[in-house]
């Protein structure tokens, strides 16, 4: 299989397995989501607030048997008035617990499926308000980080992006699927229906599927182009029109600094430089500076030439708390120029268009060209 099919096969495998857990999700059915196997290494069954069933919760405490906890926007958790928990000296975690919680009125004692169905599904009642919950309870809420898996690559954060995608109030289910053993199953083993036939007909889906969807096949409102007024050209070239300096937001880890300098108003894909630079060394795409309608710049202290890995779970290391931080170079590189390249689509209001001009594009490492064009066929057929 030539590599830009791999790319292809790799992203078509992320929407559907997305477009059925979404679908699922969304109808109050049991999904399945698992992190990237480098970091908890576990699995959770999970289910919206809304599908808050005495059967969704039976089925979650019976099977999966983990802790049942509810992840929150900090916007529900307030309104709500659902406090975070205290922290002890030498705790570890960086979840936001908060106190557990129970509905005031409509249960008997709390620990029900029943009743702790009830607790979870007033969580997504729009008219729910602080006087309709106690403390202590047999919830246990989790504020998710606001920015989903952009600012936090944790169970938490996805069932925050599946609420978002779904247009559902920020409030999931979720319970961690424990072993025979009662230890965490190892998200990779779900491929096989026969050692878990209780989990065969739920759909699966990672921490990384969800957050590469949201990268690649969403448009970004977290990496933004600015005007710098201030940036000094260069001594070859006359003195630009302008000059974009990219904002990356919460995608400050995936992307390298890049500056967009604009030398024409006719900006085709033949006259566009690409060029990278670490503290050694510079490399091009061999479109001239002293000829080129528009300059895309990037910056990077890494690896500047090295390739794009072929599968989505190797481009960034989620292992840490934080997720993003260890993103491979090579990937940043291909976000930066897809960035760039969305940017410029814009600017020219659509004259520069990727999807129709990426073969008279010049690359400096020919994989980033690959690996665009297999996006840009995935969006294709997705639209």
């Amino acid at each position: 299989m030539e590599l830009s099919e791999k790319y292809i096969s790799e992203l078509f495998s992320i929407k559907e397995r997305l477009k059925k857990s979404l679908q699922a999700f969304k109808n109050g059915e049991l999904i399945l989501v698992g992190d990237d196997g480098l970091r908890e290494n576990e699995v959770d069954l999970v289910f919206h607030a809304k599908g808050s069933t005495p059967q969704n919760v039976n089925f979650a405490i019976t099977h999966a048997k983990g802790l049942l906890c509810v992840s929150l926007s900090h916007e529900i958790a307030n309104q709500l008035g659902i406090s975070t928990a205290p922290n002890l000296p030498g705790g570890i975690s960086h979840t936001n617990f908060t106190l557990s919680v129970d509905a005031k009125h409509g249960i008997t004692s709390g620990i029900s499926a029943k009743d702790r169905a009830h607790t979870i599904s007033l969580m997504a009642d729009p008219k729910a308000t602080t006087q309709d919950f106690i403390s202590p309870g047999h919830v246990f809420p989790l504020r998710a980080m606001n920015g989903g898996l952009l600012a936090r690559a944790g169970h938490t954060e996805a069932l925050y992006e599946l609420c978002r995608m779904t247009n559902l109030p920020y409030a999931a289910a979720m319970c961690e699927v424990l072993g025979e053993n009662g230890e965490a199953i190892n998200p990779n083993l779900f491929t096989s229906d026969h050692k878990y036939p209780v989990f065969k007909n739920i759909p699966f889906i990672s921490t990384v599927d969800i957050l590469w969807n949201r990268i690649l096949f969403e448009n970004s409102n977290e990496s933004v182009f600015e005007k710098n007024e201030e940036f000094i050209p260069s001594n070859l070239r006359e003195k630009p029109i302008a000059v974009y300096l990219l904002i990356p937001k919460l995608e400050k880890s995936i992307t390298l600094t890049t500056i967009i300098t604009i030398y024409n108003q006719n900006i085709t894909p033949e006259t566009t430089r690409i060029s990278i630079t670490n503290t050694a060394q510079s490399w091009d795409n061999s479109v001239s500076l002293s000829n080129c309608s528009v300059s895309i710049s990037m910056f990077s202290t890494g690896n500047c030439l090295e390739k794009t890995p072929t599968c989505i779970n190797d481009f960034c290391d989620m292992s840490a708390k934080e997720g993003l931080n260890n993103t491979k170079t090579s990937v940043k590189r291909v976000l930066s120029l897809l960035r760039s390249f969305q940017f410029l689509t814009e600017l020219t209001k659509d004259k520069f268009n990727l999807a129709q001009n990426i073969n008279k594009l010049n690359f400096i490492v020919q994989e980033d060209k690959y690996f665009l064009a297999a996006l840009l066929k995935c969006n294709e057929n997705h639209s």
